[in-house]
């Protein structure tokens, strides 16, 4: 009787978590129905916003009423202690200034489309929707109101100046990437969409593209006759302002049609859940009738169960709760020996430069974050998904059965734009980057640990690629890997040896002639053979060399240009390239001043060559440009590589002293034969021309590119049509001779911007 009771209470003990977990799931649920509700509202209110948009944008004034959607505003806003939703609209109406205004609805729309979680709700299908809506889109339209009223703001200027010139161009660039961004975005995600308009919103996707190359070509008018106008009867912005309203409804019909196919999705998405309830509702019972029979299964197993839980702690990360690696090996091992057709995925996700997040915020932030991503992670994994934390910063998911590889290889992308998202920390606001690597092996394999291992060449291929990329394996990764494992091992004893040295590629002055800079550039002498850097810098940098190889290139080439100062009619300047490592640390830089002058060469003499993407981020260019301005003032050349292709501001011009821009070869190749090009790299040398920076184009390889470049008012050239990178005994017989006799001919085909 005793033993009844007891079996009868660990029943009743075991079933009252499952009666926990269903109410808990019901709760779920309906708090799931109550999110999309929050989110559909938000929606109606960006929708009401449209219509004032559209008015603001074409008259600059809103006539319509808005003391309703004040009052919805005012009741929907959860943070007025914040940016006010209220205040906010209410500075759009009041703003007289279009563009302004536009900030600020956007800015209206933004703050309504995070209140109501309307990215969270949305599905996979439209999760590009929100961002569109609340954001892209309306800054097509807001680029189209400054570019029009800085046409109007020229054409009634007396003159048009240096500055004036820059505007449109710079302009016309935000509002180029604004506009070509909204064509990709809506031409690649509406092509997935399967919903009952999507065709309707494909067509008015279609529209918008025709109507975004119809005004792009008035712009080229306006950016035209800027370039060349010198007073505000020259700006041609008839046919800007004839072409924007047209343009501007187009967009705004595009923006309506895309908020009602989100809108109808949402209404979607909602009946599915609440169907989903009721269904639950009819089979509640059935699911604790199992659950007592389960119950009284458990406890007859409690004892075994008991003793595998303890077992079990040797095998979960005690940071996060996910299993670690032991157990993920454990997992792989039991898969082994199935007898299956379907395929087996593995994912494997890291964080990069982890370390820094804990040196500025503190072990503590670090662990949070950690358990954070765990925590985004599980969103992803499928019931019979395997998650674990395999390292410090280092995650995997194993998919045991693939029905289908498609949905699997897009996850990596998934994972790592969400994780992107902007987070805060101690009230500072920062970002994480992560890479990831995907294995997926083909039916019928076998499952061992070689799949961790493919994982890892995957990963450290997309590593290699940059931030936020993905990598599948392949069975080329393992091959290049081992290769590069062999090319470390033979580049070490060259390093011993003395066999890797610079070359120099020579610059010549256009008008002159005259040999006036070389670009050092890192060679492997092998024996009778010539390595470039393609074929060695991987190893180089898997295996730990950069630092030693650039040391050596730095050393061996200020000791060259000090040997040869004072020899040749004009100053040669000997380029260096120097890493955002080094320009953002200013110990580092002055470690450079020391060696240049122990070397006994003036700094007037060595240039800089700093990538102008270094300069992306503000925060991150802060120190880097305060470093450049100290070396420019100890007297550096300052060199501005790859000119046009970063993402700096005009206000690295106008800031730092630099003294000369090198084109990238993408604006030089065939710009003889190429008017659109011609317009692009013309731009580039009379903008840098008017801040007086001299123009140096790399990559030259022929007659009518050199003469194009000279007749542009390109100061100095480099690439093979000079010559390629040679010794330094050819170039410093080059320098003594002053000229060229004739230009020299590339010997082995490579192109002069791969070095």
């Amino acid at each position: 009787m005793h033993i009844r009771g007891w079996l009868t209470g660990l029943i009743v003990f075991l079933l009252a978590p499952c009666l926990l977990f269903a109410s808990l799931w019901f709760h779920s649920k309906f708090e799931d129905v109550g999110s999309i509700d929050r989110s559909l509202e938000g929606l109606n209110l960006i929708q009401a916003l449209g219509p004032l948009m559209q008015e603001k944008a074409l008259t600059g004034e809103v006539s319509q009423p808005t003391e309703m959607l004040v009052r919805q505003l005012a009741s929907f806003d959860t943070a007025p202690q914040e940016a006010s939703l209220v205040s906010e609209f209410a500075a759009f109406l009041h703003e007289p200034g279009v563009p302004d205004a536009l900030r600020k609805a956007r800015s209206v729309a933004s703050l309504i489309a995070h209140q109501s979680n309307l990215s969270s709700a949305s599905t996979y299908e439209t999760s590009e929707l929100p961002h569109l809506i609340s954001h892209t889109l309306l800054t097509v339209v807001i680029e189209t109101s400054v570019m029009v009223q800085n046409g109007r703001m020229l054409s009634a200027k007396d003159t048009i100046n240096t500055w004036d010139k820059m505007l449109v161009p710079v302009q016309g660039g935000s509002f180029k990437v604004a506009a070509d961004h909204a064509s990709r975005a809506t031409r690649q995600h509406f092509s997935r969409l399967s919903g009952p308009n999507a065709a309707t919103l494909q067509d008015k996707a279609a529209a918008y593209r025709s109507a975004n190359l119809v005004y792009q070509s008035a712009g080229a008018k306006l950016l035209s006759s800027t370039i060349k106008g010198e007073t505000g009867t020259d700006i041609q912005n008839e046919q800007l302002n004839a072409v924007q309203p047209d343009f501007v409804r187009t967009i705004f019909a595009l923006w309506e049609e895309t908020v009602d196919y989100l809108h109808a999705d949402l209404q979607h998405t909602r009946a599915e859940t609440i169907f989903a309830v009721a269904l639950a509702g009819l089979v509640g019972g059935l699911v604790i009738i199992a659950a007592f029979a389960i119950a009284v299964a458990l406890s007859r197993a409690l004892a075994d169960r008991t003793q595998q839980e303890f077992e079990n702690l040797g095998f979960h990360d005690p940071l996060t709760g996910l299993p670690n690696r032991r157990a993920l090996l454990k997992k792989l091992r039991s898969l082994g020996d199935r007898e299956t057709e379907d395929q087996l995925g593995l994912l494997i996700l890291d964080l990069r430069h982890f370390k820094k997040i804990n040196d500025l915020f503190g072990d503590q932030s670090g662990d949070t974050i950690l358990r954070d991503v765990a925590e985004q992670l599980v969103q992803y994994a499928e019931p019979e998904d395997f998650l674990c934390r395999t390292g410090g910063t280092e995650f995997m998911l194993l998919r045991p059965d693939l029905s289908g590889t498609a949905e699997f290889e897009t996850l990596p992308a998934r994972i790592i734009r969400d994780l992107a998202n902007e987070r805060e920390i101690n009230s500072q606001k920062m970002v994480l980057e992560s890479n990831a690597g995907l294995v997926i092996n083909r039916p019928g394999d076998p499952v061992s640990d070689q799949l961790l291992v493919d994982a890892e060449l995957a990963l450290r291929s997309a590593k290699q690629k940059a931030p936020r990329k993905f990598a599948r394996f392949t069975s080329e990764m393992r091959i290049a890997f081992e290769e590069n494992g062999e090319i470390a091992k033979q580049l070490l004893k060259a390093l011993d040896r003395g066999d890797v040295v610079p070359w120099f590629q020579p610059q010549i002055d256009l008008c002159s002639g005259d040999v006036v800079g070389a670009e050092a550039l890192v060679r492997w002498l092998d024996n009778d053979k010539i390595h470039y850097p393609g074929y060695f810098l991987p190893a180089a940098r898997e295996a730990g060399y950069m630092e030693r190889i650039e040391d050596i290139v730095r050393r061996k080439t200020l000791e060259f240009a000090a040997s040869l100062a004072g020899s040749s009619r004009r100053d040669v300047h000997f380029g260096l390239n120097i890493s955002a490592d080094i320009l953002s640390n200013a110990k580092a830089v002055d470690s450079l001043h020391r060696q240049v002058i122990s070397a006994g060469l003036d700094p007037s003499l060595v240039s800089l060559e700093i990538l102008e993407a270094v300069m992306i981020d503000e925060d991150k260019a802060a120190p880097i440009k305060s470093n450049i301005a100290h070396l420019s003032d100890l007297g550096y050349f300052i060199e501005l590589d790859d000119f046009g292709t970063g993402h700096s501001s005009i206000s690295s011009l106008r800031d730092l002293n630099i003294n000369r821009v090198k084109i990238d070869r993408s604006f030089v190749s065939d710009v003889d034969t190429k008017p659109d090009l011609q317009k692009f790299t013309s731009a580039l040398i009379n903008l840098a021309k008017s801040l007086d920076i001299s123009v140096l184009a790399e990559g030259v390889e022929t007659e009518g590119e050199r003469a194009w470049l000279k007749e542009h008012g390109c100061d100095v050239i480099q690439g093979f049509l000079v010559s390629k990178a040679v010794p330094e005994t050819q170039l410093g017989a080059m320098i003594l001779k002053n000229k060229f006799a004739a230009p020299l001919t590339a010997i082995d085909g490579r192109s002069s911007a791969a070095g």
